[in-house]
């Protein structure tokens, strides 16, 4: 746990935005881990298992939540929201330009820009964790840095 606890807790952050909610999460993911212990196969690395674990939580939240956020410009305007409105979150406008361009990614291009961009996980790694092809990683990810180089104004 001390070893991936700020990783998985920023991971989930990174999903679900709010730092209550992250905390939720997180706690959701620990009893999972711990309930799979005996189940854990050494497929994949230890950290690759715990990041899809915390990924699985993080979508079953944001499922479970959907009623409360529907349409996708809502969505945006929550996260941005909550995102200001965060005491965890101090940024200069560049920061926040750039959280503003990244919260209004598809989500899926979100995620995994996030994981690779800030986790430094490998498109293998996220692979697995999403369940997704990794060509298919590949190119969100490319797609989702094409989209921030187009719309990231240098002041």
């Amino acid at each position: 746990m001390d070893h991936f606890h700020e990783p998985l807790y920023w991971a989930i952050r990174k999903w679900v935005l709010v730092h209550e909610d992250a905390d939720d999460v997180l706690q959701l993911t620990y009893v999972r881990i711990y309930k799979g212990l005996g189940k854990f196969a050494f497929k994949s690395s230890v950290k690759t298992w715990c990041y899809r674990i915390a990924y699985n939580e993080a979508m079953r939240f944001l499922e479970s939540n959907k009623k409360r956020v529907r349409l996708r410009d809502e969505v945006i305007k929550y996260r941005l929201e909550n995102l200001y409105a965060d005491p965890y979150f101090d940024a200069d406008a560049t920061d926040a330009s750039l959280q503003q361009i990244i919260a209004r990614l598809d989500d899926n291009q979100r995620e995994v820009f996030c994981m690779k961009y800030y986790d430094e996980l490998k498109f293998s790694e996220i692979a697995e964790i999403t369940n997704r092809n990794e060509n298919s990683v590949k190119s969100l990810f490319y797609k989702a840095k094409q989209i921030l180089s187009n719309q990231i104004v240098i002041t």
